[in-house]
């Protein structure tokens, strides 16, 4: 019988294979809440009007024109959107093979690969059509070829390969800035220690200096366009009304990435304290391999800094918040590339295979739950009920008008040629980045504005309570369809659907 040459080389495809098929299980569904709804009406938008509509929004416009790109090969098609997101983590997994493993042995390779497909959060925030994977990605292969450049100048290899990976390195630093603003922070801590150590070995290195200063003198230049807009979100966050300090950012941050996704109502349930529990026996575990690897002099370098730049950009961030709210854990997202990788650094200096195996396996079950909810929640069947039956009933010339966001940003990105009005009654400052949604969607303060010359047949999203509809006068309406509701498990979004008929 022939011996397998590599049977780790083997393990390690097998799990990138499986870990693919893992994380694909539960993304083929078409169902969006209003984050996703609000990426997929922004890309159809040209690449200038993405520039200017993100500018008003709270995230940098890189994503969006990905996204847009996307939108331009394979039209509105949300279940490619979502695809499009999990691309960014198979990748990330694949990294543990191509990049990881070639840099610091198979056994951190392998578990690099593991973490990334099996973690609980990843099965979740992976298949969002936001900027999070393709942020994590981007900033993962950032911190790679920042940590090679170093390895190369510590080495003393050629200037040519020296500038090869300080070319690669200067363009992923620059999207991660422009893909979302803990990617900047990461990108400037690590500029930031990149420089400091090549001004402390300046004099063996004065041309590898000179090129990283014109590189970060470019990086600045090509960034200095969305200055503006960066300290106009920042305050914009900070005023808005969904992030704030409180006991569930505590609980949140350290236990982020053993959930299965954050709650809408925060409560202290078994979800919440399972992912507290493991992620604290985890930080335990990383802390004690830490210390064995520091007493028998192993270097540790390339695993602290990791996850150094990790709680860096925390603690950064929560310096902020004290000013202005900005500090959300689903934000985390972005940086569990560099967190994986500590994790993974760590687990490989483990000697004794059965601890690695109770680790992984711990890790495997956190997930295994996570996805079969996911499955069970994506692929409900009242999910797209509320779609289906406006796509039955509603016309071209019906107009559409809802005073909830959430649900109504949803019904903007399914039917985009329908006329809709959103009524801000809460005169939030949005109308600019609720362009989005346009040309279909316009922001009014003041429904008389639309209805009082209108005649024709309109459509009222509302949530539970049917505000919307017990507000608006029904003198000269008639009710075509009475209030139905529709209840999705996809983030348990609540629709109540009213067709008037105005003469």
């Amino acid at each position: 019988m022939k011996k397998i040459k590599n049977p780790n080389k083997i393990l390690h495809i097998s799990i990138i294979v499986l870990g693919i098929i893992f994380i694909l299980l539960s993304a083929f569904h078409a169902d969006i809440w209003f984050d996703e709804s609000y990426s997929v009406a922004i890309a159809k938008h040209n690449f200038a009007d993405i520039w200017n509509i993100s500018g008003n929004d709270v995230h940098p416009p890189l994503y969006y024109w990905m996204l847009h790109i996307v939108w331009m090969l394979f039209g509105n098609n949300v279940t490619i959107f979502r695809l499009f997101s999990v691309l960014a983590i198979i990748i990330l997994g694949i990294l543990g093979y191509t990049h990881i493993r070639k840099d610091f042995g198979e056994k951190t390779g392998i578990l690099f690969s593991f973490l990334t497909y099996f973690l609980p959060v990843m099965c979740t925030y992976s298949q969002e059509i936001r900027m999070y994977s393709w942020s994590c990605l981007i900033v993962a292969l950032m911190a790679i070829y920042a940590y090679r450049l170093y390895k190369n100048i510590k080495e003393k290899k050629e200037l040519k390969s020296q500038n090869i990976n300080l070319i690669i390195f200067g363009i992923f630093s620059i999207c991660s800035c422009y893909m979302h603003y803990y990617a900047l922070a990461a990108a400037g801590f690590i500029n930031l220690f990149l420089l400091i150590y090549l001004i402390k070995n300046r004099k063996e290195n004065n041309k590898i200096l000179r090129n990283f200063i014109i590189l970060a003198v470019i990086q600045i230049i090509l960034y200095i366009p969305w200055l503006t807009y960066l300290v106009g979100q920042v305050k914009h966050v900070g005023g808005g009304f969904w992030i704030s300090l409180g006991i569930n950012t505590l609980v949140e941050i350290p236990s982020f990435q053993f959930k299965r996704q954050l709650d809408t109502n925060f409560a202290f349930n078994i979800s919440t304290i399972i992912s507290l529990i493991a992620s604290i026996l985890m930080y335990i575990y990383i802390g004690f391999r830490i210390y064995k690897a520091k007493k028998e002099k192993e270097d540790i370098k390339p695993g602290v800094l990791a996850l150094s730049i990790y709680i860096l950009v925390i603690l950064a961030v929560l310096v902020i918040s004290l000013i202005t709210p900005i500090l959300f854990a689903r934000y985390l997202m972005v940086l569990t590339g560099l967190y994986i990788f500590g994790l993974a650094f760590f687990m490989a200096k483990e000697k004794k295979k059965w601890i690695t195996g109770i680790v992984c396996a711990i890790i495997l079950i956190m997930g295994i739950a996570s996805n079969v909810t996911n499955i069970m929640i994506n692929y409900d069947s009242s999910n797209m009920k509320q779609i289906e039956f406006l796509q039955e009933n509603i016309k071209p010339d019906d107009i559409i008008i809802y005073s909830n966001i959430g649900n109504g940003g949803v019904v903007a990105a399914f039917f985009p040629d329908n006329k809709q009005y959103f009524y801000n009654g809460g005169y939030w400052d949005i109308e600019e980045a609720y362009k989005a949604y346009g040309p279909g969607m316009e922001t009014i303060y003041n429904y008389h504005d639309v209805l009082d010359n209108y005649h024709g047949r309109i459509w009222l999203i509302d949530s539970e309570n049917c505000g919307l509809y017990n507000e608006i006068p029904k003198e000269g309406t008639k009710t075509i369809i009475e209030p139905k509701e529709f209840r999705t498990k996809y983030q348990n979004y609540i629709y109540t659907i009213v067709l008037l008929e105005k003469e």
